[in-house]
This record gives structure tokens, sequence and C-alpha cells, in this order.
């Protein structure tokens, strides 16, 4: 049976890990200059403008020989905007804008686009700058997040039920345990938080995570805030569960759960009160009711008569409050997020979520039953009901822990929040701007597709597609990809699977259309489960 619990969790992890396509959750509003801008004169400085605040890992202008010129002086920040004063000034030529930078909640993102000094852009210069590289440290970055997650919840969570409890010293010295362990997991999980986060930010191989510029960069994150908070308070929560001192647990409590508040987007999205104060009182919640679990079940055991019915009620009493706490911060977060209940079921990240949300219901479902037919058998003493109540217990906990997972994996998924963002900018990645690239609608039947590629330049490019029917209005469809091909290079079949933006967009990125040419898309979109429409048309790349 454990095996098969664990294989299970394992599955999820990997597949929730494997399901993430899309993680950088800032997004590039504005660049000045544009992609693909022809300027008469030298610019003096350039300018980055993002959704959110963003921390420079580099910013930087290149040669079409991918040397950095124009004597840049510092980076300065204002705001949401990254800006490069130039010391000396640019010749005639096409350049290369190079960046990376840390979002607020700790993905690195990177891009790179070309504008050019009194002549048109190069094509092939549009390919360079290699900003957004994918680091082999995501993986370890994202376990590390579900063990973190996991012995914070627990550690917060068993103090809290000490401070907030009278429980039998059987179980008092459980929570102590428990939460002993948990905090010394902690305290390690945070350190390596902040290494892995440092090495994924730079994108670098096995000896970037002992590398100064790996720890450099993770000095600069909300990861150095968040560890500088955490690793204080997993220790101060070993002390306290040795001496079982409440002005420590208190405290420890509160630098753990502070550490969460000022890193990841679900804490620092607008409005910013609003979400810490949710997510707060979310983990509160969920690491009362997690930690619970372990003394609860060896109340089961219990020789005394009635004790575990007893402490079971007690619990459920207490447990009540904040679980409603919990349950209404998830919502108030959740909204923050997704913004729409059909982004539930149409978008990467609601799905997870939504799975999430079924998850809890079930644990939900399963703590009525411990309470409302198990625990009145305990009081009277049935001779089944610790077996049976143990039994429940072990599966709420591992309902649990595919909960905690669920919830590290929604760090990996882009928020809708963040598509909106980038849809209303009409920018990606590659650092398009909402007037340039390529525009068309194509009609097939009774519906049409409006289809706009950004910056429709060789690279990095973003296409949005808007379904209408034959009168103009949205419409809504199941599902919908791209097939692009560039006959003219003998280049075949490159597949996408759309992002759903409700009620009539989808999101794309392809960043395979390095060739420049007249590049063929094959839109199909399925408008239920068996009706398909199938739209062509020509994309020019330059």
């Amino acid at each position: 049976m454990k095996y098969r619990i664990g294989a299970l969790l394992c599955g999820v992890v990997l597949s929730a890990f494997a399901a993430g396509n899309t993680w950088a959750h800032a997004v590039l509003m504005k660049a000045a200059p544009e992609s693909g801008a022809q300027l008469a004169v030298a610019p003096k400085e350039l300018e980055l403008a993002f959704n959110e605040n963003v921390g420079p890992v580099f910013f930087k202008v290149l040669d079409r020989s991918g040397r950095e010129v124009g004597a840049p002086a510092e980076i300065r920040i204002d705001g949401n905007s990254l800006f490069l004063p130039l010391g000396a000034p640019l010749e005639k030529g096409t350049y290369v804008v190079s960046y990376r930078v840390i979002s607020a909640d700790t993905h690195p993102v990177g891009g790179s686009f070309a504008f050019a000094i009194g002549e048109p852009v190069a094509a092939s210069a549009a390919t360079a700058g290699g900003g957004g590289a994918t680091s082999a440290w995501a993986l370890p970055t994202f376990v590390n997040r579900i063990v973190l997650y996991a012995s914070v919840l627990l550690a917060a969570g068993s103090a809290l039920l000490l401070l907030l409890l009278p429980w039998p010293e059987a179980a008092r010295k459980t929570l102590r345990r428990q939460g002993r362990i948990a905090a010394i997991v902690a305290a390690i999980a945070f350190v390596a938080a902040f290494a892995f986060g440092g090495a994924d930010i730079v994108a670098g191989g096995v000896g970037a995570l002992f590398s100064g510029a790996a720890w450099s960069a993770a000095m600069k994150s909300t990861l150095a805030l968040s560890a500088l908070l955490g690793v204080p308070g997993a220790l101060l929560a070993i002390f306290a569960f040795r001496r079982s001192a409440s002005w420590a647990l208190w405290s420890s409590l509160g630098l753990l759960i502070a550490s969460f508040l000022v890193t990841g987007h679900a804490a620092t999205a607008a409005p910013v009160w609003l979400a810490a104060t949710n997510v707060a009182l979310h983990l509160a919640g969920a690491g009362f009711w997690f930690a619970a679990f372990a003394p609860l079940r060896a109340a089961t055991r219990s020789d005394v008569p009635g004790e575990a019915g007893r402490l079971m009620d007690q619990f459920s009493s207490r447990a009540l409050w904040l679980v409603g706490a919990l349950l209404l911060s998830g919502l108030v977060v959740s909204w923050i997020q997704v913004r729409s209940p059909v982004n539930l079921f149409t978008t990467d990240y609601g799905q997870r979520l939504a799975v999430k949300i079924a998850l809890v219901l079930g644990v939900l479902a399963l703590a009525a039953y411990n309470k409302f037919r198990l625990t009145p058998r305990l009081l009277q003493g049935a001779a089944d009901a610790p077996a049976l109540m143990a039994r429940s217990i072990r599966i709420e906990s591992v309902v649990m822990l595919l909960i905690v997972t669920l919830a590290a994996s929604l760090t990996m998924a882009t928020p809708p929040r963040a598509l909106a963002d980038q849809a209303a900018a009409g920018a990606g990645a590659a650092g398009g701007v909402a007037n340039q690239g390529f525009r068309d609608t194509w009609i097939s039947g009774k519906y049409k597709v409006e289809v706009e590629v950004t910056p429709a330049a060789a690279g990095e490019n973003m296409v949005m597609l808007r379904f209408r029917n034959a009168a103009g209005e949205p419409v809504t469809m199941k599902s919908a990809g791209i097939s692009a091909a560039l006959p003219a290079a003998a280049l075949e079949g490159i597949e996408k699977e759309g992002q759903a933006m409700p009620p009539d967009m989808y999101h794309f990125m392809f960043s395979e259309l390095i060739i420049p040419g007249e590049w063929t898309f094959r839109v199909g979109a399925f408008i239920d489960d068996f009706d398909k429409i199938e739209f062509e048309g020509k994309v020019p790349v330059k």
C-alpha cells in the first residue's frame, strides 16, 4: 500500500511538472525602442516595462557579432520598468536587445528582439541574444518547492495546534516531534530554494549551484527575503518545539507565514494587501488541518476510554473556524488569479486549480464523515471505531499531500491574470508591441478567425486567435491548434496546442519561426467534442 501511494505521488509530481509549458509570469508590456523599429537617431536610453516588479539579471545591447555595445551604465529601476542608459552613441546598423529578469514569483523571464538605426532590421538578428534559455534546475526547484510547502505547513500547523488546543501529553509529544522534524526540513529547504533558484535564474549547469553569479542573482530576487524570514523562523521553531515556549511558537509561526507572503505570484498579485492577507489565512488554515493528522491518528491507539472521541470532537469544533477561513481565503486568491470561472476549465492554471478544488471537496467530505459518523461511535466506545477512524485519517493525509503537490504545481503555470495582461499588451517574450506584426481574418464556412502574429519576424512569436461566427459574434471553441509549415524550406508540421483565453481567444507561443519566409498556418478548432472547423492562411515572417 505504501509503495502504491508513493508511486501515485511521484506520478502526480512528474505529470504536474511535465504539464507546465509556460512558467514565466512577468509579461513585457512595452519596449523602447520597439521590436523591429527603424530609428533615425540612436537612443540614449532603452526601456523595458513589465506588468509587475522585476529584478534584472542582465539587460544589454549587442551588435550583430554578439558583442556588447553602447557603454551601458547601471540599470535603473523605476516601478515596473527597467532603464538602460547608454554612455556611447550607437552607430548605423542592426542591434539586439537581450534581457533576463526575475519576476515577483521568482521565475526567470528572458527574451531578445532587434531594432535598427538608419537601416531596416536584419532578419537574422532577431534570433540572437538567447535571453530565454531553459534551465536544468527547473525540476529540482519544483521538487524542493513541494518539500518546502509540506514542511512549512507541518511546522506552522503544529505550532498552531499546540497554541490553540489543550492536547493530552502523548499528543503534545507527537506534535512537538512532528513540528521539530518539519522545522529542520524547512530550514534546509529554504536554503535549497535560494541555491536552486539562483542556479535556475542564471540557467547554468551543475557548477552554477556554487557560482557567485547564481547567488548574486538569488540575492536580487524575492528568494532572499523569503529565506531571511524562513530560516530564522524554522530555527526558532526547533527551539520552541523543544522547550514548548509560547512566545517562540507564535514568533516562529509569524516568520514562517511571512516568508510565503514576500514571494510567489499568489501573494504578490494586485491588490497586494488583499492577496497577502488571504494567503496568510489560507496557510494558517491548511497548516492547522495538515498537522493534525498525526496526533489524531495516534489518539485512536489510546487505551483511555473515550479519549480519542473527545479529542476528535474538540478538534473539529476549533477546526470549523480555521477551515472556514481556509476555504474563504482560497476563493479570494483563486478569483484574483483566475478572474473568470470559465478559466478554471480552459487554461492550464485553471485546470490544475480545479483538480485541487475537487480534492479539497473530497477531504471535506471525509472530515464530515469523521465528525458525524465516526466521532460519535468513538464516544460510544464502539470496538471498530478506532480502526475506521485511523484508516480515514490515513486517506485524508494522502489526499492532503496531493493537494500540496498541486499547490506547488500552480507556481509552474501562468495565471490567467498574467495571460490577460499579455493579451492586453499585444506583446510576447519576443518583445513585440501592439502596433507591430501581422493581422488577417480567415473564413471557413460559417466561421472566421482573426489571426494576429507578433512581431511576425524571425525568432519567437506570439499568435493570438479570435473566433467569430458569420454575424461577427464571439464563439467559444472547445480547443484550438495550429500547424505551421514553410514549404519553401521543406519545413512541415510544427504543431502547437493553444491556451484558451475565454470567451473567444486562444494564445500560442512559437519559438520555431526562425527562418524568414511565407509560412502556411493551418488552424483546427473543435466547436464541440465532434465538430471541427479548419482554416488555412499565409503568414509572412520577416
